[in-house]
């Protein structure tokens, strides 16, 4: 979970600095809104309060939002077992035990 939120926003930061690199994009940037460090770091940690209280304020969201990303996160983890058997039953010399889950042993 925290691992696609932080992956998430690496993600957004590398998508932000990419128009820096590129000297044609500074013409296509020229008429778009100013970015105020400031008031936006300020934005943010006043968001980031905001959502540390919602808890407090509205306790059933917490909840379902925790079963919510239990249940995301069960999927995720069974999506990432087939892709690891599927990867494994192309790229392994030996065939993978799919029954037991275990890896195959190469001699």
């Amino acid at each position: 979970m925290w691992f696609l939120i932080k992956g998430s926003f690496w993600f957004s930061l590398v998508l932000i600095c990419l128009p820096f690199l590129d000297s044609n994009s500074r013409e296509a940037l020229e008429n778009a809104p100013p970015l105020e460090v400031g008031q936006s770091m300020a934005a943010a940690v006043e968001a980031l309060e905001d959502i540390r209280q919602i808890c407090v304020r509205k306790p059933e969201v917490c909840e379902t939002g925790s079963e919510t990303f239990a249940a995301l996160g069960s999927r995720a983890k069974e999506g990432a077992r087939i892709a690891y058997q599927f990867l494994d039953s192309k790229f392994a010399d030996a065939e993978p035990d799919l029954t037991t889950g275990s890896l195959p042993v190469v001699n």
